[in-house]
């Protein structure tokens, strides 16, 4: 199976190389998704080894994914931060279960899941799926599963896992350590508005 990391980008000059370099070791490509950024990140990422597809301007994170899902062949897309807190360690664990043909998705479930709204969100969503942590951002994904996602919402948190199981995808997740990147604490405003994309995923689907 063809294996490519997509990471999406924005303003991470400082980490992006370090990401490309360890990621590579364990997929067969990297594309970073620069997201518009206003530093050097397209520079350091090629510098590094990635292939980099480029935004003229900031589009958020879901849309990073779209471009990197709808303009790359792989067979199976692991994705990954870009700020260094994801340890690709555990890529070949988050693999295992595509190879093997257990599932579509599998999803890297964090011990410590930082925002008090994304564990709301995660509650919610809970209500569709038995996947602990909807709003990690270390995944793998079969290419086929991935191509067909509308990726709706304003973040990943509970719409993508949801969107998953509506086009009847298998779901597993396997643990994940992540390290220590310090994340924002507390309530996210954009979880406001994630929270009715995910009340009306589950309503109507």
């Amino acid at each position: 199976m063809k294996t490519v990391a997509v990471v999406p980008a924005y303003d991470e000059e400082d980490r992006i190389g370090d990401v490309v370099k360890e990621v590579s070791g364990f997929v067969d490509r990297v594309f970073v998704v620069d997201d518009g950024s206003t530093d050097g990140t397209m520079e350091y990422a090629r510098g590094a080894g990635a292939e980099v597809l480029t935004h003229g301007e900031n589009r958020g994170y879901l849309e990073a994914l779209k471009t990197g899902f709808q303009n790359v062949d792989a067979d199976v897309f692991v994705t990954l931060d870009a700020d260094g807190e994801m340890n690709p360690r555990y890529i070949p664990d988050l693999l295992e279960p595509i190879i093997g043909g257990e599932a579509d998705l599998v999803m890297g479930a964090r011990r410590d899941i930082p925002r008090f709204s994304e564990k709301i969100l995660n509650s919610i969503a809970g209500l569709k799926t038995d996947i602990s942590d909807t709003g990690t951002g270390y995944r793998a994904i079969r290419a086929s599963l991935a191509k067909e996602m509308e990726l709706r919402g304003v973040c990943p948190c509970g719409s993508f896992v949801l969107e998953a199981v509506d086009l009847g995808a298998d779901i597993v997740e396997v643990p994940v350590m992540n390290r220590g990147v310090e994340k924002p604490r507390g309530v996210a405003w954009k979880h406001f508005i994630q929270f009715f994309y995910i009340l009306k995923m589950l309503i109507f689907g």
